[in-house]
């Protein structure tokens, strides 16, 4: 089920975007919050899980965002998809501020542009979206 609300996230990526105004009650009680200049939030640890921009982040972890509200990254909850790309549960997923896939641990075992990126190991991407760097077979 959760595959299923994963894919579904994916799906709606580039068309969710987390409001302007979210604040502080989304943080757990007593956490550290960070703002940015203008008032909005910037990062927290938080209270329940939460679905940002298509990630359903995970409770009590830190949560950071960009000044216009989008996710600049979390730990996740679910397995998170973002073609061809599948990150595994409870890993920090991040992202560039053009909402491209920045870094997170793979799932399993992928090629990406004619390269092997082996499960259980960080991906890193440029922000044009091309594969930077990821841990091969020997």
């Amino acid at each position: 089920m959760r595959y299923i609300v994963s894919i579904l996230s994916f799906l709606m990526l580039p068309f969710a975007s987390l409001a302007q105004d979210i604040g502080p009650a989304i943080c757990k009680s007593g956490s550290a919050i960070s703002y940015f200049p203008d008032g909005r939030l910037q990062s927290c640890s938080l209270a329940d899980d939460l679905v940002v921009s298509g990630v359903n982040c995970a409770q009590y972890m830190v949560i950071a965002l960009y000044p216009n509200g989008d996710l600049k990254n979390c730990v996740t909850r679910d397995y998170f998809i973002y073609n061809p790309v599948t990150c595994n549960q409870y890993s920090l997923v991040s992202f560039f501020q053009n909402r491209k896939l920045e870094s997170c641990t793979l799932f399993g075992t992928t090629v990406i542009e004619e390269k092997t990126c082996l499960e259980y190991q960080p991906i890193y991407f440029y922000e044009n979206g091309r594969l930077k760097s990821c841990t091969s077979p020997p």
